[in-house]
C-alpha cells in the first residue's frame, strides 16, 4: 500500500513517515507541495509518484502557499482516483473541516493517537475527530 504525504513540519512529517514505513507502506513524503510530482505536473498525478497511485493521501492542512484541502482538489482536479484521504491540523477552522468532510476526508486533530490513525489506514473508514 503507497502513501502520499504531505506536512511542512519536517519533524512531524519524517516521525510519521518513518512509522509508515514501519507499518509496511511504501511512503511518498513532501514538506511543501510544490515538491511533490503529483501536484506540479499536468499530467494525472498518478502516473508520476515514486510509488504510482497513492492508496492514502494524508495532508496536513495550513501550510505556507497552499493548504493541503487546496493541494488535495488540485490532484482530485487531474484525475487522482485515490479516494482514502485524511487531513490532519492543529487549529482547524469550521470552513476547513466542513470542506475536508464535504470531500470525504477522515479528520485528525493534532496532536493525535497514532493507533486510530493505523486503525483508519487499516480499515479505510471515514473518522472526524476535530
Amino acid at each position: 500500500m503507497n502513501v502520499l504525504l504531505m506536512d511542512d513540519d519536517v519533524l512531524m512529517l519524517s516521525m510519521l513517515k518513518r512509522t509508515f514505513v514501519r507499518w509496511g507502506f511504501k511512503v511518498d513524503a513532501y514538506s511543501n507541495p510544490n515538491d511533490c510530482p503529483a501536484f506540479c505536473s499536468a499530467e494525472c498525478p498518478c502516473a508520476i509518484c515514486i510509488s504510482g497511485c497513492p492508496d492514502f493521501i494524508i495532508t496536513d492542512v495550513n501550510m505556507p502557499g497552499v493548504n493541503g484541502i487546496t493541494f488535495v482538489e488540485e490532484l482530485k482536479r487531474k484525475g487522482c482516483k485515490c479516494s482514502k484521504i485524511g487531513m490532519m491540523s492543529g487549529d482547524w477552522s469550521d470552513s476547513d473541516v466542513f470542506k475536508a468532510i464535504h470531500m470525504g476526508a477522515a479528520v485528525f486533530a493534532k496532536p493525535f493517537d497514532l493507533s486510530r490513525l493505523r486503525s483508519w489506514l487499516s480499515e479505510g473508514k471515514i473518522l472526524h475527530d476535530s
